[in-house]
């Protein structure tokens, strides 16, 4: 299949569409979940080679444009302001017998940056360039989202979410190619959750790129205090996807990822300036992340999406165990997920605070800087 959806691709981008419809019309509709997750793994071994490729080019540059100069501006003014109250504290004599730092003489007048200062500017330089991969990516799946959610009815009604399914009836009847739905001859096949290629493609993509998070965040990305959260985060994120892939509950399953990657665009362009020392951009990305959060994740995830999930979905007395059986895990999945919302909201609101008392946004994660 890899190699099939590689040469389609690369068919369609040459113009030979017929040859990329007739796999699409090939992929819709298939149910095959083993090879579902042996791509969604594939992809997962990508998104590396993508964020390699990435960093070692056109984050590098932009981090030596940006970064660079403005955090070796402030390593150098911080270094002044220690000299200058080395001053205040001791006499001349003591100055000429500096101490060394990192085996480099921190003279007041020298434009070289001491080993340890260098190290400081490389973390906020490595940290510019997962806030840029991390955006980059976020972006990405919003367009995505947004474009082809736009033609989809549950996009703008909730309703939609379950349409098709009734309470009861002669055709009231548990489907084993489709768990945890009730079918009726409105939907034959349980079209309701049939497969289409933009949302496999939606699946198999945001599958791929949690299963590499976890490697990134343990192996790659630098280590912050709420490192246990962030993997709790990633392993019910993992198995909510599987889940509702699984079930095909796939019309909520694609809101909560538009929902989550959303907000997460401009949390990441806020860090990103952050490590630039653009405060101004900082807070205006800050403010404007803020309010998505809120509106997204606090209000219309719970308002909305756990709320049908825990009380609107259509009961049949058939199949109520095998209902309650899936539904009761979905529904735990997506509670999991927004007590994490909710803790991080919690330290955002620490940031706002520590904000407006100190004029300047930081990190709450952040043990450095």
């Amino acid at each position: 299949m890899l190699v099939t959806l590689g040469v389609a691709f690369v068919a369609a981008l040459v113009g030979r569409t017929e040859m990329w419809k007739t796999f699409v019309a090939s992929v819709e509709g298939e149910v095959d979940y083993g090879k579902d997750y042996a791509v969604a793994v594939a992809v997962a071994f990508l998104f590396p080679l993508v964020r390699y490729a990435l960093d070692r080019t056109a984050y590098t540059v932009m981090a030596n444009l940006v970064v660079v100069p403005s955090e070796r501006k402030k390593q150098l003014k911080a270094r002044s302001k220690r000299n200058y109250s080395e001053v205040l504290k001791s006499p001349p004599p003591v100055l000429r017998k500096r101490k060394k730092v990192g085996g480099v003489p921190a003279a007041a007048d020298s434009e070289d940056l001491t080993q340890e200062e260098q190290e400081a500017v490389d973390v906020r330089v490595e940290k510019f360039k997962e806030s840029c991969w991390k955006a980059s990516v976020y972006f990405f799946f919003s367009a995505y989202g947004f474009v082809f959610m736009r033609t989809k009815p549950w996009f703008y009604d909730r309703g939609h979410f379950w349409h098709g399914f009734h309470d009861d009836g002669p055709n009231c009847q548990w489907d084993h190619s489709c768990p945890s739905l009730c079918t009726t001859d409105d939907w034959p096949g349980c079209s309701t959750c049939k497969f289409t290629f933009d949302v496999k493609l939606y699946y198999i993509l945001e599958l791929g790129y949690y299963l590499q998070a976890i490697f990134s965040l343990v192996f790659w990305e630098t280590r912050r205090k709420d490192f246990a959260v962030m993997m709790g985060h990633h392993i019910v994120t993992i198995i909510l996807i599987v889940f509702s892939h699984w079930g095909r509950l796939l019309r909520i399953g694609t809101m909560v990822f538009l929902l989550h990657d959303v907000s997460d665009v401009p949390l990441e362009l806020a860090k990103a300036s952050r490590y630039a020392n653009f405060d101004r951009l900082t807070d205006v990305f800050f403010a404007f992340f803020f309010l998505v959060w809120i509106l997204s994740r606090i209000v219309y995830f719970p308002l909305v999406i756990i709320r049908t999930a825990l009380y609107e979905v259509p009961k049949c007395p058939r199949i109520e165990w095998k209902r309650e059986y899936c539904m009761v895990a979905f529904d735990g999945l997506l509670l999991s997920l927004f007590a994490i919302h909710v803790y991080w909201t919690f330290l955002i609101g620490r940031i706002l605070h520590r904000a407006v008392v100190g004029g300047k946004v930081n990190d709450e994660r952040e043990d450095d800087t």
